[in-house]
């Protein structure tokens, strides 16, 4: 009896999870970052506290964090715009395409 081994499905299955757990990777980065943020704005002491116990690469990871989670509440946050839901991000974004497709 041969057991015969399908690498194609092998190799199918392996390109699946490795993109799922990318995606899964990204999606915790952005809620972490956005939770590091929000605690960093609600809480500075206790955050300057738990920041300085960190190791050196910790530090890092944590300042990155908290600056992706501000870009995210400038973005994203319900105070981005300026009335009625608008963005200044993307009302920049439109002023420079519509200046240059004049």
């Amino acid at each position: 009896m041969t057991i015969v081994i399908d690498e194609s499905k092998i190799v199918q299955n392996v390109k699946s999870v490795s993109i799922l757990l990318v995606i899964a990777a990204v999606f915790s980065f952005l809620i972490g970052s956005n939770k590091i943020f929000k605690f960093s704005e609600s809480n500075p002491v206790m955050y300057e506290m738990n920041y300085n116990r960190l190791s050196v690469p910790g530090k890092g990871m944590a300042t990155s964090m908290k600056k992706t989670g501000e870009v995210q509440s400038k973005v994203l946050g319900p105070h981005r715009g300026r009335g009625k839901g608008g963005s200044k991000f993307f009302d920049e974004v439109e002023k420079v395409h519509g200046k240059s497709s004049k």
